[in-house]
């Protein structure tokens, strides 16, 4: 490992205030029924919540963002759509979760209740060059990378949760690279964060 950066732990304090504020912020989407080709579902702690329904052959076709709603009912009207499967994403500043919809031939439409993944995304937290990065309650285990802008790479390791959740700290040299991208990624789901030292 480069000598540049440097890994370890957050302290517990820190390790559950940042468990507390996460779940706080956390949206939960509710499905409540489908009848006809119209979705109803219930969202709460939608501020800042983003949703939008894609399919895997025209990509995003619907997109909405929430922004003052702590509590909200939702319906979408999908006549126009043609059979097949859909998804609804719902994604806040802290995870993402994707449910899965199907139009039948017979154009009635069915939405899981449950989502067929959910991800907490990773935080992050910069002072000066120091970044701490804390990624809670993953399932598998966690691949970190961190590239300056040239990429060259400083950090690469796997990383499996310890009491729920991974923490690292990297300590960012200014005098190798302005910025530094930190490359997170879990079980097919990659997050990146540029870090801007100027």
């Amino acid at each position: 490992m480069n000598a540049v950066l440097k890994s370890g732990f957050l302290l517990a304090f820190s390790l559950m205030s940042a468990g507390l504020m996460s779940k706080d912020r956390d949206f939960s989407l509710s499905v409540k029924k489908a009848e006809a080709k119209t979705l109803h579902f219930e969202v709460s702690n939608a501020k800042n919540l983003s949703l939008f329904i894609y399919n895997d052959a025209d990509g995003e076709i619907y997109a909405e963002n929430l922004n003052d709603e702590d509590q909200i009912a939702k319906s979408y009207d999908l006549q126009a759509l043609a059979p097949g499967t859909y998804y609804l994403v719902a994604e806040s500043e802290s995870k993402v979760e994707k449910y899965k919809i199907t139009i039948s031939k017979t154009n009635t439409i069915e939405m899981d209740k449950t989502p067929v993944s959910s991800v907490t995304k990773p935080e992050f937290t910069v002072s000066g060059h120091m970044v701490k990065l804390h990624v809670e309650g993953p399932k598998y285990p966690v691949n970190v990378s961190v590239y300056d802008s040239s990429n060259n790479v400083h950090y690469s390791g796997n990383k499996v949760a310890e009491d729920g959740a991974v923490d690292l700290t990297f300590d960012l040299n200014p005098q190798i690279a302005e910025t530094y991208t930190i490359r997170v990624e879990e079980n097919g789901n990659v997050f990146n964060k540029i870090i801007s030292l100027k």
